[in-house]
């Protein structure tokens, strides 16, 4: 490529919206969707203003709920920015279609096939998948749908080799992610991937598909694989645009390699005097810390909590126990955790709370930011865990139970950025 090429793209938009402004359901959430009309647009007009920047990438649940205000709202948007003379390439996923329904995925299609089927140069099953022409010699191979199951894979393979065989670069955009983000994401998520995900991305690589940029994790994360034939890959999950860490990535082509880093949301009125990143992730704490809370002295408030996310009546029907266990849990060290399961803790650390330490491990790994390595006493005592409990890792299918728990805190791995050769 003889001139850079810059493309911004954005995933996880949840646009929640109304007509009728009464209509909103204000359910608690971790993505700030009370603000995500005002960061959508702010960030739209951040696009419009960078220069030498014309392409704009959607990759999946556009909407919060699917509701046709919410489309209406949304299909407005990208035509603003398509008049302004800046492109639009997007797919939609599963948010997208909980008021159409999987079996109405054409109508959901129709509404967008002006931001990329349209102009495709090349389509798997009506728009389930295409192929879209962003330079002479670049493409971007959109796997739409949700894609979970790969029945465009054989297609999406000789659409790379066609691509290579025009001299052109081809890389991919789908929602799901293609490899996990974290090591537990397969355990506690595993519908929320690609099937067969390690075997459809070895033979993406195989065939030359050098990366994949993904969602619907809000998880921000870089993630490598090396085929069994040598090849390399990668998947680009990107934080969910309205969420922690408010994060997008920007990609620059140029001389065979891309380079992919991470912008920041611009600031909005509703955010106050806060920071993007510290509205964000107030906003994401508050469900988790809101259950240590509850746990430790407000049991309607731990209900309050769970049943944002899963069904509270077994914990109502338990709260002789889990209020009482509860109490504890919210409470114990990890110098406790080591004295429940004989094994030794440093010093330093033997104080602090386990539970509070678990959340920022999640906030952290949400952020991509992982910083407890091998040598801190957080990861020395994780890994102690993991070796006492290595008979369970054995029944979960875990080898090194001790390398998986420290895993979840530490990641030496850069998620911000990174360099591809796509040659």
């Amino acid at each position: 490529m003889a001139s850079v090429i810059k493309l911004w793209q954005f995933t996880d938009l949840h646009l929640h919206v109304r007509e009728n402004a009464e209509e909103l359901d204000p359910d608690p959430n971790q993505t700030a969707l009370a603000q995500s009309n005002e960061i959508i647009d702010a960030c739209l007009a951040a696009f419009l203003a960078e220069p030498g920047c014309d392409i704009l990438l959607l990759t999946g649940d556009l909407t919060q709920t699917g509701h046709d205000d919410e489309h209406r709202a949304m299909v407005e948007k990208l035509r603003a920015v398509q008049k302004a003379g800046k492109r639009v390439i997007a797919i939609t996923a599963s948010h997208d279609y909980k008021t159409y329904g999987r079996e109405n995925a054409g109508m959901l299609r129709s509404l967008y096939a002006e931001f990329g089927p349209d102009e495709a140069i090349a389509l798997f099953e009506g728009g389930i998948a295409y192929v879209a022409q962003l330079t002479g010699n670049l493409r971007v191979l959109c796997v739409n749908d949700h894609g979970r199951s790969p029945i465009w894979l054989p297609w999406a393979l000789e659409q790379v080799r066609l691509a290579k065989e025009a001299g052109a670069h081809i890389f991919g955009m789908t929602h799901v992610p293609s490899l996990p983000p974290s090591p537990i994401y397969p355990l506690i998520s595993p519908g929320s991937m690609m099937e067969d995900w390690h075997g459809t991305a070895c033979a993406l690589a195989d065939a030359g598909l050098r990366f994949m940029l993904t969602g619907h994790s809000h998880m921000h994360n870089i993630a490598p694989l090396v085929s069994p034939q040598g090849n390399p890959y990668w998947d680009i999950n990107t934080s969910a645009l309205v969420g922690w860490p408010g994060k997008f990535r920007e990609l620059e082509f140029g001389d065979g390699q891309v380079r992919i880093t991470s912008r920041e949301i611009p600031h909005i009125p509703a955010f106050g005097e806060l920071t993007p990143r510290e509205f964000l992730r107030n906003t994401f704490d508050v469900v988790l810390v809101n259950l240590v809370d509850g746990l430790d002295h407000d049991f309607d408030l731990f209900i309050r909590s769970v049943g944002t996310g899963t069904n509270a009546a077994p914990f109502k029907k338990a709260k002789w126990i889990v209020k009482p266990a509860g109490r504890i849990i919210s409470r114990i060290t990890l110098g406790g955790v080591g004295r429940l399961l004989f094994c030794r803790v440093p010093r330093e650390v033997r104080k602090r709370s386990f539970v509070w330490l678990v959340i920022e491990g999640m906030r952290n790994m949400y952020a991509g930011e992982e910083p407890y390595g091998p040598e801190t006493g957080e990861g020395k005592a994780f890994a102690a865990y993991g070796h006492r409990l290595r008979r369970l890792g054995k029944k979960l299918g875990i080898g090194d139970f001790s390398a998986f728990l420290q895993s979840l805190i530490y990641d030496d791995s850069p998620d911000g950025e990174v360099t591809i050769p796509l040659d």
